[in-house]
């Protein structure tokens, strides 16, 4: 599946972290800053669904005040 995320620089990274309780993310691209005076920019995600076990387990370590799983974003949104 590809899907495009578009928000800003801080925004992204959490969707990125959120989309990863149901999907197995595999690829993510540079964030690409929208043309003209726009605050927003966009960045690709490649991923595929994951069993519904593997999600309910994700569900329950989620830390929902922060959206932090136990991984960090992907170098690509930390620039």
């Amino acid at each position: 599946m590809k899907i495009r995320l578009e928000g800003t620089r801080d925004e992204i990274p959490n969707m990125v972290r959120a989309l990863a309780l149901g999907y197995e993310i595999q690829e993510v691209s540079d964030y690409y800053p929208n043309r003209g005076a726009s605050v927003l920019g966009r960045v690709y995600v490649t991923a595929t669904v994951l069993p519904a076990d593997i999600v309910t387990a994700r569900v329950t370590r989620l830390d929902v005040t922060t959206l932090r799983l136990d991984s960090d974003p992907p170098p690509s949104l930390t620039r």
